[in-house]
């Protein structure tokens, strides 16, 4: 496969929520010893890079700041490139705003907000909805949303993603995001390979949804690989590729199976 450096999703691959994936842990750590560069890119919206580390420390994995890119904090940088430091209104959980305030970005009142920025939020409610919807209505404000995942792995099967908010926003006004950061956007797989420092043909995307991380590698232009340990399996695997209309370059049962490969030269 001639693989020098890899992005690697987290929920489905290395993690289902808060427990480990013992096998991909073992291939994680096989990789490692191989010397192929690791960036691990989270489309998650909830969490900040603070808390996703805290987390790695509890699966036994060393990883460090650089070798993370989470949605909330690629938003933050995305925003910030844009517009500087500016005034956000956000559905989002407390580890997107932490990762928003800092980078200097100001959490105010919807009618301040020069930006809405959409993120899942496990305690959505009426009130939200109605600020997210006033700012959607208004076309001067900048509408960025964190990710566009539908679902999300979590520990017990599958739950509503940020597509729950962007889906309700559409259908009320018609307004979709002005920006996507998390896959399949190039925008945060960018942030990703700038950070591996590596030819981009020698750089695969490793995920474990066909329409998140197998498309977030075509529109990049680079390799992608699927692992069956997450949202995908032998059951959905043929429904969802033609649904979507991509299929992955290489497929396999999970990290361990496609670091054995690596090891191999395969």
């Amino acid at each position: 496969m001639n693989i020098e450096g890899l992005i690697l999703d987290i929920d489905g691959v290395i993690s289902r929520g808060r427990k480990p994936i013992e096998r991909a842990i073992e291939g994680y750590r096989i990789i490692k010893e191989l010397g192929i560069k690791t960036v691990f890119v989270s489309n998650n919206s909830t969490r900040s890079r603070r808390i996703m580390l805290e987390r790695f420390k509890h699966f036994g994995v060393d990883v460090g700041e650089d070798e993370l890119i989470i949605a909330t904090h690629a938003t933050a940088v995305h925003i910030a490139k844009e517009n500087g430091s500016t005034k956000i209104y956000t559905t989002g959980e407390d580890g997107l705003k932490e990762e928003l305030l800092n980078l200097d970005h100001e959490i105010v009142d919807y009618r301040n907000a020069d930006y809405l920025v959409v993120g899942s939020n496990r305690g959505i409610n009426f009130e939200i909805f109605t600020k997210a919807l006033r700012l959607a209505l208004d076309r001067e404000v900048r509408y960025v949303a964190v990710n566009p995942d539908r679902v999300f792995p979590a520990e017990d099967g599958p739950i509503p993603g940020t597509g729950l908010i962007i889906g309700a926003l559409y259908w009320m006004t018609g307004r979709e995001p002005d920006v996507i950061v998390g896959k399949p956007s190039k925008i945060i797989v960018d942030q990703a390979i700038e950070r591996l420092n590596v030819d981009r043909e020698r750089i695969a995307i490793v995920g474990d949804q066909i329409d998140v991380d197998i498309m977030a590698g075509k529109n990049a232009g680079i390799k992608s690989i699927l692992v069956m340990s997450g949202v995908t399996n032998q059951e959905n695997y043929q429904e969802k590729v033609r649904q979507v209309g991509v299929a992955p370059d290489f497929v396999f049962e999970d990290l361990y199976e496609l670091a054995v490969a690596l090891s191999s030269g395969k």
